[in-house]
Order: C-alpha cells, then structure tokens, then sequence
C-alpha cells in the first residue's frame, strides 16, 4: 500500500514522503485494513523494526486532523526520549485551526499535576506519570482521543505490569474511552488481551530483516532456517567472544547478552586485547575521538577510566550501572558503527532501539531471586533479545546465537527456544502491594467516595478477573480494603469508602501505602533535640518503593557492626529486623559517605557499586525524602521539618551541612563549595564583603566565577538591607 492513499491530509501525506516513507509494510498494511484510521482499538503483535512506529505516527496524524490529543506512553525513561525524538518531527505541522503542533514530555516528578502539559498535542509519559496524571485528577486527560501503549507485553511484568494494567482498566470504564493502540514484538495470547480492550488485533512475523536463529555446539553454528552451518574459530578466550569477533571479521556488529554486570565488563576487557589486529587505522582514530567524550570527565571514576580504554579498542559493556553520560555516547558509538562489540545485560533487550547484526546470548540461565538461583530465561526473554538483531539500513538479515555445551543440549535449545511458542501474558495484579496502591488511588480519586460494590466494578474489567475469575480477587480486595482502614488510610461512611487526608497525600506523593506507614510511624515516634539522619535514611532505603539494593558481603560485617554501632541513635525505633539493616547498610554507606562529601570514585569501591547504582540511589532518596517531608508537614512535627530539610540539601549537592549556604549559589556545587569554605568563605556573608581578586585566590575559583558568585550576591546585599 502507498502512502499517497491514505486517508490524510495533503501535508500529512507529504511530511511522510520527506521521512522517507514511500509504502507501508506488510503489517502496517493490515493495520489499516483493521481500522486503524476509523478509531478502532488495536494490538500490534509484529516483531522489532517491522515499523510500529509509523503505525502510531500515521494515527496520531489523523488524530491531529480531528482535532485530538494524543498521549504515547513508554515502560521506560529513555525509550520514552526515543520516541519523543521521532514524534517532535511532526510540529513541522500545522493544525486544522493553523497553529503549530506541540509535543512534550514528562517522564517523572510524580507529585505534581504538570498542567502545562493541556496545551500539548502530543505528549510522550511513563506508564507511572500517566497513573499520578490519573491520580490528581487532571481535567484535560478527558480529551484524550489516542493512547498507544509501547511494549504492551509488560502487562506481565510484575513490577511494571499492574500499573499499566489499571490505566487500561480505569480507561475502559471511562466516559470518553479513547482510541487504544498496543505495540508490542511478541504476545503469544493475543487474542485474549484484543478480547479484554475490545480490539482487533495485528499478528505478524514479518520482519523488514529476515532473522537466522542457531546454537552454536562443537566448533560451528547450526541455524533453523537450513542455512550453511559457520564454523567458528577457537581462540580459547572464549565461545561468545570467538562468535563476535567473527563478526567483526566480516565488518559487522555484534551484541553479547550476558548473565551478570561483572561477566559483560570481564568479556569486554578479554574482547579488547584482541581488537587492535582486527581494527584499521582510520577506524582506531575515530574511537580514540569517540573516548575522549568520555576521557574529559573531570569526576573520572574506575568505570570510567576503563570504558575509556575500552572505546579505544571499539568494545563497551552496558548495564544498569553504567552512568547516563556513559551510556548515552556507548550507545551513539554503536549506532554510528564506531563501537563494535557491545557486552550487555539482558536490560538493553527491553530498552532503546539498538540493533546488530548478531546477537549472541552467552549463557540461557539468569538468576531468579524468587528461585534462589540460576535458571533459564523465559521465551519471552529470548525472544526480545531476538529483536536486537539485524539493522535495516545495513543487513540483508539478523543472527541470534545460543551456546550448547553438548548435542542433547543443542536439541534441547532449538526445541525450547528457537520453535517454541513464548508464554502468555498473565496478569500481575494479584501482588497485594500493588493492589493497595491502586484500590487506594481509586477511593482518592472518586470525589463522593466509592462503595465496595462499585469498586469491584472497576477490578472486575482488569485482565487478572478475564483469567482468573471474580472470586480470587474478590477475597484480595477485601484483605487490602482492611489494611488501609487499619492503617487510616481510608474510613467508611453510608457505606461507602473515603480516604483521608493521610491516604490522599499518599496517593499524591505516589508512593506505596507500605512506605507512607513506615514514613508516618517513624514521624510520630520521633522525639526533640535528636539527629535522625541515618533513621530517615534507613527509612526510605528499606522502603518497597526505593528499588535496588545490594545484598551485604562476609567483608561488609565489620563495617556494618562500626556503622550500626555509630548511628544507632539515630535509627527509628518501629521494629526493623536485623535483616532490614543488614540489607540496606551497602546502600546507606553510600549515601553516608556521598553527604560527608567522599570522592565519587571512593564511594564506588568502598561499597562497590557503580556510577548508575549511586546516582539510582541519591535520585530515589531525594524523591522519597520529598514525600517523607510532605507527611512531616501533614503530621505536623515540627521539630523534624529542619533535620529533613538539611538532609534534602545535602543529599542533592552531596555535603556536609557546613555547605548549604555556600551551595545556594549557581555554579556552585560540592566541590568549589568546598573550596571556598576552607580557603574561609564560610558564608554568603563573608564572600558578600570580599573583592573579586580575593575570591579569584581560591584554588580554581578563575575570575569569571568570581564575578559570577559577585553578582548573584547582589540581590542578596540587596535583601540584607531591607531586612535591616
């Protein structure tokens, strides 16, 4: 089909054609056959790079012709920036009334109600910034006409899943049910969730870039589509690494999925000693300019030295504890074909879009914390690794390898996961976390209050019931309905539930009703005159809302017994096990050491984490502090308001409280801070009554900075004296 005969505008039509499309598709064709354009919900089950994005863009446009807004909603912060790149083309247009199209998007600060956002067209959120969206109520959602859900599959997911499945519920029973677009590369049961959206739905194995699946057993890769068997050299670093390398070999990329963050820079640095009889000369200059990006890096860490290194050779690893910085220009390198050879966690599968032409997976087995060891990965899994493989402008086809240790092995491989079907999508509702937090969020959000039958109205249309039946989570609701009513955070009135003031800011806060409990109970246990910081830390550390921590090491024990020792009046006194302070003292060593203004680099190796560990770490913090603040302000506990607002200051410059002052200043963060105060600017005041020429002797305080930090200091001379 071309894309001159759709149903669009003329300068839709031609927006389209200077994007380089010409004709749609295979799949995108029979999106258009079922409806797409006359405001049929539909699920898109196609595989990676069959051009699902076009799809949303082609519905978006019309949309926009009918004079709709349009909200896409991504699982994941970068992919969401991935797709506000592709989407921020279409404000070359115009609208129907003649103005310009306007896109934007907001992917955190779930605390406020972000009304700027009513005057976008297009508006690209997280499935957790639409739910506080939801959640404050905000008027302009009702004029919503199309919500496409990226990576719908992650309905499934049990963390990400029961939050993405009450947005569709809650929009299911809505007064203006928009249009439903679901994207997704692989559903097994798709059938079923088109039936739970009353959609049509989209299924297709067409891929733009055919895809060759095999398992690598004894010296060569066998395929499933009858493929000439590659024989592969032994180097004896290595399987995976030898398949790479081949790769290399014949000018082309490769991504090396691996099991741990230890095993992807471990392969990386073997990979790197074999580059340089590999690399030519003007590809060796491109990636020593391509580290140097990062080489410039004045806070250097370990990780970063050794990524430098790394680059140089045309090799990287990526994984959740690699910086934004790092990550970002890994992931360019690798798309301008400069770095060749990625080792990566199974975190890149469900990220950006980042294809090459063989992806090797060098071990099927992960580790399952539920099973308490290693055990396979599911289809799915592998399955979205698949799509990493195989880039339209470069191949004429994809390569996804498995490794077998034996023939059995190999049989086994290309029976479970090379034809064999992924597992269906089933709904994660039933965690009764997350079933608090929603039924919460629903009783705060209806004005009058709700009673129990119409509250399970609204579960009734959720996945979990359409394959499990009413009466489960029936009984579910009932043992949640109790705890938030033991807990106040709702009461009963003519039969009906309401929240109160403590469940509604809960709920606004978007935080787990677990956390605000912790969080009110070591409010109201706090007493005058006593330093909390370590409790109110160790608080939020050990909350279900603040995510990864790093089990505690044999070698941590006796920093543990210093560190416990040293703190302990400062912990709240609400029944923490041993168990919940050993589990967060790697996480709270870090943030002691970041507010006591440690080395970045000392940190890292002191408790062993990495650049995006520490970052994940004091990003949560501040946001989790903020919501400890607003319950010490609703709670009104006066004595506690000054101790959380120092900590906020110190946790997001990463001082000591001697700092706050200093640091209020722009251009000046913990390190020139530092500086001023022990070359004696120890105030506002005192930097207040110096000259430029005294500043300027502070060790790398230049001139410029000086007058910089002089002129800010002018209002405050200025309010100084109108308070006097």
């Amino acid at each position: 089909m071309n894309i001159s005969s759709l149903d669009l505008p003329e300068k839709s039509i031609e927006f389209l054609h200077d994007q380089g499309f010409k004709t749609l598709y295979p799949p995108q064709t029979e999106c258009i056959k079922n409806g797409l354009l006359e405001n049929n919900n539909l699920i898109v089950s196609t595989p990676t790079a069959s051009g699902k994005t076009l799809v949303a863009i082609i519905s978006t446009l019309q949309h926009i012709q009918n004079e709709g807004k349009i909200i896409y909603l991504s699982p994941l912060r970068a992919l969401a920036s991935e797709k506000y790149s592709d989407f921020k083309k279409l404000e070359s247009l115009s609208k129907p009334d003649g103005t310009s199209i306007k896109v934007s998007i907001s992917t955190g600060d779930f605390e406020s109600n972000s009304e700027y956002l009513k005057n976008s067209d297009i508006i690209i959120l997280t499935n957790e910034k639409f739910d506080s969206l939801q959640r404050h109520g905000i008027k302009w959602i009702s004029k919503v006409s199309l919500i496409v859900i990226d990576e719908i599959h992650l309905i499934g997911d049990s963390y990400r899943g029961p939050t993405l499945e009450m947005i569709i519920s809650n929009m299911l029973i809505s007064e203006h049910s928009p249009q439903i677009l679901g994207l997704s590369a692989t559903i097994n049961n798709v059938d079923e969730i088109s039936s739970w959206i009353n959609a049509k739905s989209v299924i297709s194995t067409w891929r733009p870039v055919d895809l060759s699946e095999g398992v690598f057993c004894f010296g060569q890769i066998d395929f499933k589509d009858g493929n000439s068997p590659i024989n592969i050299d032994n180097s004896g670093v290595g399987t995976a690494i030898d398949i790479a390398i081949d790769m290399v070999k014949q000018n082309g990329q490769s991504i090396i999925f691996t099991e741990t963050r230890k095993r992807a820079s471990s392969m990386a640095k073997k990979i790197e000693k074999m580059m340089p009889l590999i690399l030519n000369s003007e590809q060796s200059k491109e990636l020593s300019d391509l580290s140097q990006l990062l080489d410039k890096n004045e806070n250097s860490t370990d990780m970063n030295k050794l990524l430098v290194s790394l680059i140089k050779h045309g090799v990287a690893f990526h994984h959740a504890g690699v910086s934004n910085q790092q990550r970002q220009i890994i992931e360019s390198g690798f798309r301008d074909r400069k770095i060749k050879i990625i080792c990566a966690t199974p975190t890149l599968a469900a990220g950006v879009n980042l294809p090459a032409r063989r992806v090797i997976l060098s071990s099927y087995l992960r580790y399952d914390m539920q099973y308490g060891g290693m055990s396979p990965i599911s289809v799915l899994d592998y399955k979205q690794m698949c799509g990493r493989a195989g880039r339209p402008q470069y191949d004429d086809k994809g390569e996804t390898i498995l490794i077998a240790n034996n023939e059995s092995e190999q049989d086994s491989l290309f029976d479970h996961y090379i034809n064999g079907d992924v597992e269906d999508i089933e709904s994660a509702l039933s965690n009764e976390d997350s079933l608090r937090t929603h039924i919460l969020a629903t009783i705060c959000s209806s004005k009058f209050g709700i009673s129990k039958p119409n509250l399970l109205k609204l579960f009734n249309n959720t996945l979990y019931t359409l394959q499990n039946g009413n009466d489960e989570l029936e009984f579910k609701v009932e043992d949640c309905i109790d705890f938030l009513m033991e807990e106040n955070f709702i009461e009963k009135r003519n039969n009906k539930f309401i929240s109160t003031r403590f469940g509604k800011q809960t709920s606004l806060l978007y935080i787990n009703p677990t956390t605000a409990r912790d969080f009110r109970d070591s409010i109201l246990s706090s007493h005058k005159d006593h330093d909390y910081t370590m409790g109110i830390l160790q608080v939020i550390a050990s909350s279900s809302d603040f995510g990864r921590l790093f089990s505690i090491r044999k070698s941590d024990e006796t920093n543990y017994l210093l560190f416990i020792s040293k703190h302990k009046s400062e912990f709240f006194d609400i029944g923490h096990s041993d168990h919940e302070f050993r589990s967060t003292f790697r996480i709270l060593a870090a943030l002691n050491a970041w507010i006591n203004e440690k080395k970045e680099n000392d940190i890292l190796n002191f408790v062993d984490i990495d650049p995006g560990d520490l970052y994940f770490a004091t990003e949560n913090t501040k946001w989790l502090l903020n919501a400890f603040y607003r319950l010490t302000l609703l709670f009104q506990t006066r004595h506690l308001l000054d101790h959380v607002l120092v900590l906020q200051n110190r946790i997001q410059q990463g001082i000591k409280s001697e700092l706050i002052e200093l640091t209020s200043l722009k251009g000046i963060g913990r390190v020139y801070a530092r500086r001023l105060f022990d070359s004696g600017f120890t105030s506002l005041n005192s930097l207040n009554s110096a000259s430029i020429s005294d500043i300027s002797k502070v060790p790398q305080i230049n001139s410029s900075l000086a007058e910089k930090i002089k002129e800010q200091l002018k209002d405050f001379e200025h309010n100084d004296s109108n308070i006097s």
